[in-house]
Formats: structure tokens, C-alpha cells, sequence
């Protein structure tokens, strides 16, 4: 009798063992009429509320059909956790019904793993899928503190309203027993489905055509306020909670000048932005020297200032190069750009292009501050019609364009660019609109840079001209590509395995081609939460279109 309850106790264990090793179950996440991993796994502290469940790369608002690829991560405290386990379902808010699909893919670059995770259908009701772990994910035991599995899934193709995740850890300690492993539990919810809807009241205080704008808080309220460059005109609004007022006369701006970019910066650390205006001809700096009632007070000081601007300007962009802690401003032209280094006391200094290694000359278009290589020092990229420059921060007030050797192309027509960290490795990548098809470059970290293949990252575009915004407009964690070109208008999403999809034309996600596109930004306007969309059209049009979800 006894080695008969000693057989079927081992039969027991073994059970549990494999169950653990192979993966569970399905339907033990926690989810509505499901059990928890608690049900194989006993021990005194169980379930545990020290562990927990990760979820990353969930969008705020899904869009039907897409791919979005999860990261999936169970930690614990304990120095004796040697074993890590997972369960994962989705489900659709309100029916409880399965939401959308869980491939496992092979062979595209490590966004899921089809060796890690395995997919099993099952549940309450027989339908749901499930993601959980596998016996080779769970054989390592040298894993201390958690250990984490990538996981694709593809939105429902139609709106299903809200889906919420949920997931179950299992921290075991790697006993061989299911004795003493330690469960817990998390949900995710995703509210609904991400829409683009045209704000059409929102047009209405603009003169048109516009040549320029530029977004910023200049009154310290938390909504993005607008200054725009009209055809020999300037205008600034006032954001007053998603309503724009026009605060133009009341605020000192000039009324009257032939502008072509302008960017916000507090230069002089009042902690109030001002704004740089390139004109062509002389150009503005409105100093910000805050409200007066219900609008704000700017004072022109670009001459006072030291900054003597005549040249064809094109382009401005702000960065303390020098680490002074003093915004320095990078002045693009027509001809030879020049770097102007602020001197802390309100007013700057031209620095000499030949010393400071910034000789190089072109027709510029844009520029962008970043530091690409790591040192803490700020590194500029110039985009012009031409070779483009990538000045290398040397330190002690020199630089070096390092474009040539770097990888970067030196054919061509540049647009506009941007700066942003597209695979989320640590470091700063370029985008570049371009005449034709536009380049992204991945940074190797060696202070060289790649070519992404377009065809294979699915960022495929072509046409002349093009304006550029980048931002995460999905949520997801994940910064994405917004590229208007004369005709044609193009959202690449950043899926999060190196390649990006084409969303514009699905769903609730359209974006009206323009004929001469002169800009385009992400902005939050309404302060909901989730990033809205502006675009100017220089033969008339703009439109701002609102990220919402659900509904």
C-alpha cells in the first residue's frame, strides 16, 4: 500500500513538473472564469505580491489588423527564484471574448519566439488563446531576478471596443517541486481603437496660406500654444484649454515680415520660452517677458542681442553645444550657416566657422542637435541640397563632419531630419527626407552608421519636397514616422522588430495628401493624453487631426 502511494505521488509530481517545464495549461491567467498557475503551484506564500508581471510595447489605442510585438517580463525579489513561467491571454473588454491572435512567427528578426513561447487554444468556452512559456525557456537556471519573452499580436481586424491582457508569473525556485513557487497576476487594458478624427472648427482663426509654425507652451499652462508664419505675416495663438486665441496684436510680436522657420527656446533661462524667427533678411529674436493679462509680452532683441542675421535663412535649431548650460543656436542659410554661442548674459557670439571645423558650406534646409555617439557632448546633423554634414562634437568648441565616413550618403537633395531611437537600443538614429526615397540610418555605436533597406523595413516612399514629425502617436512606447511629400502623405508605425507599417488609408486613420507640404507636428492640443496631428499645405490647406480613442 505505501509504494503504491509512493508510485502515484510520483506520477503526481511528475505531472506537475512537466506541466511547469512544457508550459501550463491554458486558462490559468486570472482572467474572467479563469483559475491562476496557483492551481499546480502551492507553497506558504502563495499567491505572492512581491513578484510581478510586465507588459510592454501595449499601444493606448489599437489599430485594426496591425502587428504590435509585446514584451513580456516576470521578476521577483528572492535570491532563490531560478525558474520563470508565464501565461498570457487577451480578451475583448466587455464580451470576455477572445481579441485578435497570437502567431508565433519564426525567421523575422526575433519579434517573437517561437523556441521561448508556445500558443495553445482552450479556456473557458474553448476559444481563447493563450501565450506561455516552454520546457527550453524554463531549462536555464542561472536566471536570477526575472527573465523576460517577446510576443507578437495582431489587433482584432475590426473595432471590438477595449481589450485587456492578462498575464500570470510564476517565480519558482527551482526544486524540481511545485512546492514554494511563488504566483502573481497583472492586467492590461487597452481602451479602444486609435482614430484620427479632422478637427474642423479648429481651422477657423488661420490666414492662409501658411509658410511656417511652430508649437510650444510660451505661457507656462500646459497647452501647446501656435506661432505661424503666413505669406509676409506672423500670427500667435494662444491655447486656451483646445481653443486658439488670436493674441497677436496684444502680444509685441511684429506683424509684418517675410518669415520661413521659426523654434522656441528660453535662451536666457527665465524659464519662459522665447522665439527665434529666420527670416530672409534680417532675422528676430523675441525675447518672452510673460503675460499681461491674458496675453503674452515678447520684445524684439536679435540686434541688441548680437545676433546680425541678413543671410537667406532657411533653418534654426537650439542646442548648447558647449554644455555651459546656456542655449546656443545653429542658424541655417543659404550659404554659410552659422553657430552662434550664447554668453550667458543675454547675448551671443558668432563662432568662427574655420576655427570651430564648421566651414563646410551648402544650401541648407534643416539641422538637428543630438549626441549620437555617447560622449555627453551635443552632435549636429545639417540636411541640405547637397551632401549633407554630420559634425561630430569634439569638444572645446570644435567640431568635425564626419558624414562621409560615417555612412552617410552624400548624394542627393535633404529635406528635413530628425533625430530618435527607432529600435530602442540606447542610441540616437537619423531619419532623412529626401528628394526620392527617404534614408533612415540605424547608429552601430561605433560612431558609424547603416542604411536600413526601405524595402525590407517597409518605409518605402517617394516624391519631391516633404516635411517630417516624429513621435509615438500609438502609445506603444515606440517613436513612429510621419512624412508628408507634394502629393503624397505617408505614417509609418514602428512595429518594434526593424520594420514599420503603412497605416494611412485603414480604419479611422486618414491623412488628406497636400500639394506643397510646409510642416507638419505632433502635438497634444486638447491635453488628453494622446498626441494630435498638424499639417500646413503652403497653397492653402492645414489640418489638425485628433487622436482618439474609442468611440
Amino acid at each position: 500500500m505505501n509504494a503504491l502511494r509512493w508510485f502515484v505521488g510520483v506520477l503526481v509530481f511528475a505531472a506537475v513538473v512537466a506541466a511547469f517545464s512544457g508550459g501550463p495549461d491554458p486558462g490559468l491567467t486570472g482572467a474572467p472564469g479563469e483559475r491562476t498557475c496557483t492551481v499546480c503551484h502551492s507553497g506558504r506564500v502563495n499567491p505572492d505580491d512581491r513578484g510581478r508581471v510586465r507588459l510592454e510595447g501595449v499601444p493606448g489605442g489599437y489599430i485594426p489588423g496591425e502587428r504590435y510585438i509585446l514584451s513580456l517580463s516576470v521578476t521577483h525579489p528572492d535570491p532563490d527564484r531560478r525558474r520563470w513561467g508565464f501565461q498570457l491571454t487577451a480578451l475583448t473588454s466587455v464580451e470576455n471574448a477572445p481579441a485578435g491572435d497570437f502567431p508565433v512567427v519564426e525567421g523575422n528578426r526575433g519579434s517573437a519566439d517561437p523556441i521561448r513561447t508556445q500558443r495553445e487554444i482552450g479556456g473557458p468556452g474553448g476559444r481563447r488563446q493563450y501565450m506561455s512559456h516552454t520546457a527550453e525557456s524554463t531549462s536555464d537556471l542561472s536566471r536570477r531576478g526575472g527573465d523576460r519573452w517577446v510576443i507578437a499580436w495582431d489587433a482584432p481586424s475590426e473595432d471590438r471596443g477595449g481589450v485587456t491582457f492578462y498575464a500570470a508569473g510564476n517565480a519558482a525556485n527551482g526544486d524540481r517541486t511545485p512546492l514554494g513557487d511563488k504566483i502573481f497576476t497583472a492586467a492590461f487594458s487597452i481602451s479602444g481603437v486609435l482614430r484620427f478624427i479632422p478637427e474642423e472648427a479648429f481651422a477657423a482663426p488661420f490666414v492662409s496660406p501658411i509658410t511656417a509654425f511652430a508649437w510650444e507652451d510660451f505661457d507656462g499652462d500646459e497647452f501647446p500654444d501656435l506661432f505661424i508664419i503666413g505669406e509676409g505675416q506672423y500670427f500667435l495663438f494662444r491655447n486656451d484649454r483646445g481653443r486658439l486665441v488670436d493674441v497677436t496684436a496684444a502680444s509685441g510680436i511684429p506683424r509684418f515680415g517675410m518669415g520661413r522657420a521659426a523654434a522656441w527656446g528660453d535662451y536666457n533661462g527665465d524659464g519662459r520660452l522665447d522665439l527665434y524667427v529666420v527670416n530672409d533678411g534680417q532675422d528676430l529674436l523675441l525675447r518672452n517677458e510673460g503675460m499681461s493679462g491674458e496675453a503674452p509680452v515678447f520684445r524684439e532683441v536679435a540686434i541688441s542681442a548680437g545676433i546680425i542675421e541678413a543671410a537667406s535663412g532657411r533653418a534654426a535649431a537650439w542646442g548648447d553645444f558647449d554644455g555651459d548650460g546656456w542655449l546656443d543656436l545653429y542658424v541655417v542659410n543659404d550659404g554659410q550657416d552659422v553657430l552662434y554661442r550664447n554668453q550667458g548674459d543675454g547675448t551671443f557670439a558668432a563662432v568662427d566657422p574655420h576655427a570651430a571645423g564648421l566651414s563646410e558650406n551648402a544650401r541648407g534646409r534643416a539641422a538637428a542637435w543630438r549626441d549620437f555617439d555617447g560622449d555627453g557632448r551635443l552632435d549636429l546633423y545639417v540636411a541640405n541640397e547637397g551632401p549633407d554634414f554630420l559634425y561630430r562634437n569634439l569638444g572645446g568648441g570644435r567640431f568635425q563632419n564626419i558624414a562621409p565616413s560615417a555612412g552617410i550618403r552624400q548624394d542627393g537633395i535633404s529635406v528635413a531630419v530628425a533625430w530618435f531611437d527607432f529600435d530602442r537600443d540606447g542610441r540616437a538614429d537619423i531619419f532623412v527626407v529626401r528628394e526620392g526615397q527617404d534614408m533612415l540610418y540605424r547608429n552601430r555605436g561605433d560612431g558609424t552608421f547603416e542604411v536600413v533597406d526601405p524595402d525590407v523595413a517597409g518605409y518605402t516612399d517617394e516624391g519631391t519636397g516633404g516635411v517630417l514629425a516624429v513621435a509615438d502617436f500609438d502609445g506603444d512606447g515606440r517613436e513612429d514616422i510621419f512624412v508628408a511629400k507634394a502629393g503624397a502623405v505617408f505614417l509609418f508605425r514602428n512595429r518594434g522588430d526593424g520594420t514599420f507599417g503603412r497605416i494611412l488609408g485603414k480604419p479611422g486613420v486618414d491623412v488628406a495628401p497636400m500639394s506643397s507640404p510646409r510642416g507638419a507636428a505632433w502635438v497634444d492640443v486638447d491635453r488628453d493624453g494622446h498626441v494630435d496631428l498638424f499639417v500646413a499645405d503652403g497653397d492653402g490647406g492645414h489640418a489638425l487631426y485628433l487622436g482618439k480613442i474609442g468611440g
